[in-house]
């Protein structure tokens, strides 16, 4: 895997263990003195991809807020950053989801797809 800059690296061949459906909205990242709301591209039970310009890099630990659904309540998560590449976004990867937290992402997943 080839470094592009430092902290961010090129795409790796797929290895999906999820399966991803479309999720458009506003994630709150906070870690690595920052905390910012961004929005999501799509998401499984595994983790989201979240678009920004100027992503976080690889192997950063982030705390994530976000909700599936306006109407229910915000999850929130602690995640690491598995993939970053600049103008595109990260491949965050969900590290301590609780049990209510699994259950409403499945649903979302099933519904979606």
């Amino acid at each position: 895997m080839a470094v592009e800059h430092e902290g961010l690296l090129k795409a790796r061949p797929e290895r999906r263990d999820y399966r991803r459906v479309k999720l458009v909205t506003q994630v709150r990242c906070a870690g690595q003195d920052r905390a910012e709301i961004m929005v999501t591209r799509d998401v499984s039970l595994g983790g989201v991809f979240i678009n920004a310009d100027l992503p976080i890099a690889v192997d950063s630990e982030l705390t994530l807020t976000f909700r599936l659904f306006p109407e229910e309540p915000a999850i929130t998560c602690r995640a690491k950053v598995i993939y970053s590449r600049l103008g595109m976004g990260m491949g965050i990867q969900f590290q301590d989801l609780s049990r209510a937290a699994r259950q409403s992402l499945q649903k979302f997943v099933d519904e979606v797809s």
